[in-house]
């Protein structure tokens, strides 16, 4: 075979036929998945995640050409093989013009399909490879990857970004929602305008208010605010979970684009991002059910890492070792088997942007070698709060709070308990900081 060996889905309504061709193709080393429906089949499909679809063309149900176009609306980097009993020149030209690989008979010739399964594989690769290639370019953080489950956040994304209802978007810390939302604006037909985020910190109601809507001048003229900067364009809300009851109040204000100053907020798209599920923060009292309807209408949920699959850790790690390869021109150009092996043991509280971490801190520790070690994560993983399976880490052990809590002391306690710098090696403001810092109990320590 000139193909690397592929994954597969045969879609067959007589299941002894399926399974006969399955174990074929699995004696050349695919890994075959077999459905008898197509509607099932559709339904699953996300799950197989297949480069390569095989189906009947006359099945009860669903038929084949019906299923390829569902497919192909998809996923068009998948290719789809039909297979029949009696395949007509009319019947074969309607399929390659819907986007069929191949139109082949029955009963299969082995080595034919075998080739066309070679054929679909390549351009299926080639095209997932152009799409990663592409996302990178609009991610420049790293954060998407080409799972099944950031492929259907991606899917929403492209068809999100056509509206301008407000959005929600719903996810731990770490996942990439910030990124999200960018590449939201980016896909837009307003990506030629602002881009504006506002802090939600909880606290400064006043400051927040003169943000937003500009304040007065000691001339008496009026200042211009995020609001006005934002005209045309998309207006950030980041983290709405933690706004004060004024804050949510003049949100709504802007959404219902009513207010002092806010008369034109229909022409700014509002996105904001949440780390919990704001319905229960509706039942408690602490968020505006008012508020909560009009953001979730369109609310968009950012997987957590673990749930992504190995082969997302795997490849997240790869380009943030890629990365910093170009940047500092040596060290490791891989990683060793049992280094994927460990990365894709651990739960990964603080998602990818704690991968991102580690994989750095690592690699300056490997600069001499060609291949990152699992004795090179080892220091990383223990300072961001992980240890390596059959030590002394229980996942039931520590919550997100506990790890970022414990992962800021640390890096505090580095910089001698100064700000500014330990803000700059956790990636975030000082404001924020400042803010974790008192909500974890940390202390007033250290200087600017």
């Amino acid at each position: 075979m000139s193909a690397e060996p592929g994954r597969l889905l045969i879609i067959d309504d007589e299941e002894s036929l399926g399974r006969f061709l399955g174990s074929q193709l699995e004696s050349l080393g695919h890994r075959v998945s077999v459905m008898t429906d197509g509607a099932d089949a559709l339904q699953a499909y996300d799950e197989v995640a297949p480069e390569v679809v095989i189906v009947d063309l006359w099945m009860r149900g669903l038929t084949g050409l019906e299923v390829l176009t569902e497919i192909r609306r998809r996923d068009p980097a998948a290719s789809v093989i039909l297979l029949s009993g009696n395949v007509d020149v009319r019947t074969t030209v309607k399929a390659l013009r819907a986007g069929a690989e191949d139109v082949q008979t029955k009963p299969v010739d082995l080595d034919l399909l075998s080739a066309a399964i070679d054929r679909g594989l390549e351009r299926s690769r080639l095209m997932r490879a152009h799409r990663v290639s592409s996302t990178q370019i609009s991610d420049p953080y790293g954060f998407f990857d080409d799972s099944p489950a950031m492929r259907r956040l991606t899917r929403l994304l492209e068809h999100l970004s056509q509206n301008t209802t407000p959005v929600l978007i719903v996810g731990e810390a770490g996942t990439g929602k910030g990124v999200v939302a960018e590449m939201l604006h980016q896909l837009s037909p307003r990506a030629a305008k602002p881009f504006v985020r506002v802090w939600c910190s909880g606290e400064g109601d006043v400051e927040l208010c003169e943000a937003l809507l500009g304040s007065r001048k000691g001339d008496g003229t009026q200042a211009r605010g995020l609001l006005a900067t934002a005209a045309g364009g998309t207006l950030f809300f980041d983290g709405v979970q933690r706004m004060s009851a004024r804050s949510q109040e003049l949100l709504l204000e802007i959404l219902r684009g009513e207010g002092r100053g806010v008369a034109n907020g229909s022409t700014v798209r509002v996105v904001a991002t949440t780390e919990r599920d704001l319905a229960e923060d509706v039942r408690s009292g602490a968020m505006r059910a008012d508020l909560y309807q009009r953001l979730a209408v369109l609310p968009l949920a950012v997987p957590s890492l673990r749930t992504r699959g190995e082969e997302a850790i795997r490849s997240l790690a790869l380009r943030t070792l890629h990365a910093q390869r170009i940047a500092l021109g040596r060290g490791p150009t891989r990683l060793s088997d049992d280094a994927n092996a460990l990365l894709c043991s651990l739960p990964w509280p603080g998602n990818v942007r704690q991968l991102h971490q580690v994989i750095e801190e690592s690699f300056l520790g490997a600069l001499e070698a060609d291949v990152l070690e699992p004795a090179h994560l080892r220091e990383a993983l223990a300072r961001t709060g992980m240890e390596q399976p059959g030590g002394t880490w229980e996942a039931s052990d520590r919550s997100l709070e506990q790890v970022e809590r414990r992962h800021i002391a640390r890096v505090l306690a580095r910089t001698g308990g100064h700000r500014t710098e330990a803000a700059k090696i956790l990636g975030i403001t000082r404001t924020t900081l400042y803010k974790k810092m008192a909500d974890y109990g940390l202390g007033d320590v250290g200087g600017e």
